[in-house]
């Protein structure tokens, strides 16, 4: 079967990791998430906390740089070398690798544009009311909803700031993915279903 690749963008705490995953799980193909940034330093001959620190941030590493230099040993690199065009750039080699190579899910990571010209490639973005989401990162991280609140705006500024820098189009905007899905109306499992659905429609010899 020809390689497929679902690209799954998110706002936090819409539930777009259950989803992912159990997506994975259902086709039998491989998740990325954070995995991501661990293949990518491994390829790249980097420790992991380069691109950790810099996951989905428009700005370079400087602020970070001087900290982790001596403890991962790479003191001989510029600020040049760290910069965090650099390490979206590698990002994204290992993107395309993978795609080229294998069947699975990517989250984030400006995964749909990096991939823009594959034809088998679902673009999707998750999406659900504020209140929803509060109360799942509440739960999930043992917090006050009023706290979960202030730490949704501040994930999906800094996600969104990345998007729009690295790929120069709207990250949640309905125009920019294949499909748009609102979780909060359908439910973990009713989105489960429908991504399903419309992966059987759009590639009927694949699924």
């Amino acid at each position: 079967m020809e390689q497929i690749v679902i690209s799954i963008g998110r706002q936090f705490g819409s539930g777009g990791r259950v989803i992912g995953k159990a997506l994975a799980e259902k086709l039998n193909i491989d998740y990325y998430d954070n995995e991501l940034l661990v293949l990518a330093a491994k390829q790249n001959g980097l420790a992991p906390e380069f691109f950790e620190s810099n996951d989905e941030i428009s700005n370079s590493l400087f602020g970070f740089a001087s900290n982790i230099l001596d403890n991962i040993g790479l003191g001989t690199f510029t600020n040049n070398m760290l910069s965090g065009d650099t390490l979206f750039q590698m990002q994204s080699e290992t993107i395309k690798k993978l795609a080229s190579e294998k069947s699975c899910i990517i989250v984030g990571r400006c995964s749909d544009y990096i991939l823009r010209d594959n034809p088998n490639c679902v673009s999707i973005f998750l999406h659900a009311s504020e209140e929803e989401r509060a109360k799942r990162i509440a739960n999930r991280m043992n917090i006050s909803e009023e706290d979960a609140r202030v730490k949704l705006a501040e994930a999906d500024k800094k996600r969104a700031a990345y998007y729009n820098f690295y790929s120069n189009k709207t990250w949640g905007d309905s125009k920019t993915y294949d499909l748009s899905i609102n979780v909060s109306k359908l439910g973990i499992e009713g989105t489960l279903n429908f991504i399903l659905d419309y992966l059987k429609m759009r590639f009927p010899d694949k699924f």
